[in-house]
């Protein structure tokens, strides 16, 4: 089974982070990714702005889950953030965002891609997770409660 808490880590979980826009929040995945899994920050920067190109990745429900697949990389990158205040996205229910799952996979390894994906999706659809995973106030305590699933 493809389960999120094997490919999250505490240096990629980022509790009430003052991010104001989707750039900014683009230019954050990227250098964390850069810092803690060697990606190079500005292809992953690059492939999420191309992704957003084809349509929004906000879900829903306050839910964005920008991805991208990069060439060349080895690692899967999970990165879940909490956003301090809700940020217009242009979601397709018009709800800003508030909570947010970066997926960073390396190119050709589209069947984990698309589990890990659904995984998301399916564990942002239930109200009372997307509320504690926002208000958690440390990484430690999301990782327990995506463990714990």
């Amino acid at each position: 089974m493809c389960k999120i808490a094997n490919f999250l880590k505490k240096e990629f979980i980022s509790c009430r982070a003052d991010i104001k826009t989707k750039e900014e929040l683009f230019e954050y995945i990227a250098e964390n990714a850069s810092e803690n899994a060697g990606i190079s920050k500005d292809s992953v920067f690059k492939s999420l702005l191309e992704r957003e190109t084809y349509g929004s990745t906000g879900i829903g429900k306050g839910v964005a889950v920008p991805h991208c697949r990069i060439k060349g990389s080895k690692n899967v990158v999970i990165q879940l953030i909490s956003l301090a205040e809700p940020m217009p996205y242009g979601s397709s229910d018009g709800e800003d965002v508030r909570l947010v799952f970066s997926l960073i996979v390396p190119e050709g390894n589209n069947l984990l891609y698309l589990k890990l994906i659904s995984r998301i999706s399916m564990l942002c659809s239930n109200e009372k997770m997307r509320d504690s995973l926002v208000d958690a106030p440390d990484p430690e305590t999301i990782i327990n409660l995506i463990s714990n699933l």
